[in-house]
């Protein structure tokens, strides 16, 4: 029994990239979401409360997507 480890690292190597991708994009969703919500005692936030919707629900259904796609390939 032999070890492909060209294959293992690779594995590895995208494994860690769509983790990276899936944490910030949730991170982004999550931060655009909060743009809605007013704040008395602060800046003001960087995107309107429309504009941070709109990113929010984007990147956190991109996300959604990801992880859905990826328990496909586990499953089939």
């Amino acid at each position: 029994m032999s070890i492909a480890w060209g294959s293992l690292g690779l594995v590895a190597l995208v494994s860690f990239a769509a983790a990276i991708v899936v944490t910030a994009l949730v991170s982004f969703g999550i931060v655009g979401l909060a743009a809605r919500a007013p704040r008395s005692d602060g800046p003001e936030p960087a995107l309107s409360p429309g504009a941070g919707t709109a990113v929010g629900v984007v990147c956190l259904g991109v996300a959604v997507l990801i992880v859905l796609y990826g328990l496909y390939l586990i499953v089939a």
